[in-house]
């Protein structure tokens, strides 16, 4: 039998567990159980696994995360100890199905320059006032999109429904299509929206760094959920804050899962409405967790008989 633990146990999908009760029992972390016996840990994104983790856990022999990004497990440190992750990362024909962290690109980026937040904190104060909050219209401005992978196509598509202009550009060579094609230095200083989705990996750490934010317009607005290192996030939040950017919408922040410092709280208040920030949820809908944690159930069953 193999002992497994759900790092995050709420709204694991009932079906899996069964399934996963055929090969050992389930455990929950938020009840007491056996940590020196657990064999296999499903995680999300609450907490870093690491060598705090690994000394709690000294049976450990896999790691199950329903994500494509791995910044929150330290892989390196788990191949040392011989423990397998099993994840989401590469399996691109079955994340093509996956929309939801499109669909919240599209609500940070409306969120953001219709001023929805701000307003409907002005509502519950009791007021109704519309002209504090004229906002801007997605129609005709030009997004230029940084990264052109799944997440990238499938936003390009509901910009385009909205009737923005898009430019594209990638890391990677001949990803994204000739007629989106751009150069990042020249469609810097065209865009009115960078839209950001390439993966992290040691070439895009910090790859929007200050001097690419100097060639932004200063009613350019930055939409992020990707991962928080590929931006400085630093350099952002200071030109937001300043009003050298139009705004940012981010579902992501550097040092995830505790990326609220006292320095980085402060900034974030200096931004005000400019800025619009949400605790990494863009793929956390009820539909896509469903369906990608019984996918890795499903990895985790294929891969049990070595284990």
């Amino acid at each position: 039998m193999i002992p497994i633990l759900l790092n995050e146990p709420d709204g694991f999908p009932a079906s899996a567990i069964e399934r996963l009760q055929r090969i050992g029992p389930v455990h929950r972390s938020d009840a007491a159980y056996p940590a020196e016996s657990i064999q296999v840990v499903f995680v999300r994104l609450r907490e870093r696994i690491g060598a705090e983790f690994l000394r709690c856990h000294p049976a450990l022999r896999v790691v199950v995360s329903p994500t494509t990004g791995l910044n929150h497990l330290d892989t390196a440190l788990l191949a040392e100890a011989g423990v397998e992750v099993i994840s989401l990362k590469g399996r691109t024909a079955f994340l093509d199905h996956i929309h939801a962290t499109a669909e919240h690109t599209l609500a940070l980026a409306l969120a953001l320059i219709r001023r929805l937040p701000a307003a409907h904190r002005d509502v519950l104060a009791g007021a109704w006032n519309r002209y504090p909050f004229q906002g801007s219209e997605l129609y005709g401005k030009t997004v230029l999109l940084l990264g052109y992978g799944r997440i990238g196509r499938q936003v390009h598509a509901l910009y385009s429904a909205f009737g923005c202009r898009m430019l594209a550009c990638d890391v990677v060579e001949n990803r994204v299509p000739p007629a989106l094609r751009c150069e990042l230095s020249s469609a810097l200083a065209q865009a009115d929206l960078v839209s950001i989705h390439v993966n992290l990996e040691p070439g895009t750490h910090g790859l929007v760094d200050a001097a690419v934010l100097d060639q932004l317009r200063t009613s350019a607005v930055i939409v992020n959920t990707s991962r928080g290192e590929i931006v400085d996030q630093t350099a952002l939040l200071e030109r937001v804050a300043d009003g050298r950017l139009g705004g940012a919408a981010i579902d992501v922040l550097v040092d995830e899962p505790a990326p609220l410092t006292p320095a980085v709280r402060a900034l974030i208040e200096r931004c005000g409405p400019r800025l619009v920030v949400t605790p990494h949820i863009s793929g956390f809908t009820a539909e896509s967790l469903t369906t990608v944690e019984q996918h890795v159930t499903d990895l985790l069953l294929e891969a049990a008989e070595r284990l």
